[in-house]
């Protein structure tokens, strides 16, 4: 019997972290359904993105299909298009399938800084997991991932071919953890870290405005975060 493998899918896929992201699962080997709400920015991205990894593994198409061929669905949009671009899509959604949150609510302010523009959008909303998970019905997993990693560092593929770094996953929905967890993995040396529940999206958000920072005061984009003192097992 054949063994069924985790289709990835990038909602919003062609912007800045939805490219680096497809190119690392492309360099690991791993295809990626690229969406976009224009077929033909699909097709122009996909095509960067295949001749810069010299296959092709990357499959362009519109969010519309991205989300009814994937099984995990990663939301890479900026976080204040997050629901405006979820919403229409939430009728093709299946239980069997997972949504993985990647967004931060800030944006570009001034001199390189950024505002946290969360209550913008909902006054109540504690993270922006936390919000999509109220719009998102019950049935359908919600994982927060990948929220500290940048975007500039994810596309250097050249300079940087390898991350030694750590990728928080948090979710009430410890098998939909772990579905994403495996596919964390793909990417070489990057470790994924089980950070709890939904509630930790609070804590992780705010972690990316603290790396913004040091990024901007050293003036480099590749800071993260490696957590010490953890059992060397995977979890």
């Amino acid at each position: 019997m054949l063994e069924m493998t985790d289709k990835i899918g990038l909602i919003g896929g062609t912007g800045p972290l939805g490219q680096g992201l497809a190119l690392r699962w492309g360099l690991a080997g791993e295809p990626v359904w690229m969406g976009s709400r224009l077929q033909e920015k699909a097709d122009k991205i996909t095509l960067e993105i295949n001749s810069k990894l010299n296959k092709q593994i990357i499959q362009p198409m519109t969010n519309k299909d991205c989300i009814q061929e994937a099984d995990i669905i990663l939301i890479t949009t900026p976080f204040n298009f997050m629901i405006k671009t979820i919403e229409p899509l939430l009728p093709y959604l299946t239980e069997e399938k997972i949504l993985v949150d990647v967004t931060v609510p800030l944006k570009p302010f001034e001199k390189g800084k950024m505002v946290d523009i969360l209550s913008q959008i909902d006054l109540k909303a504690q993270s922006a997991t936390e919000l999509l998970r109220k719009v998102v019905p019950p049935s359908i997993p919600v994982v927060g991932a990948f929220k500290t990693l940048s975007n500039f560092t994810l596309r250097d593929i050249d300079r940087l071919p390898t991350l030694d770094q750590d990728v928080f996953i948090f979710s009430k929905d410890k098998e939909a953890k772990n579905r994403v967890k495996e596919k964390a993995l793909k990417i070489e040396h990057l470790r994924p870290v089980d950070a709890g529940g939904t509630l930790s999206a609070r804590h992780v958000e705010r972690f990316t405005t603290f790396l913004i920072g040091l990024n901007r005061r050293y003036k480099t984009h590749d800071s993260g975060i490696k957590v010490s003192g953890l059992p060397t097992r995977k979890w």
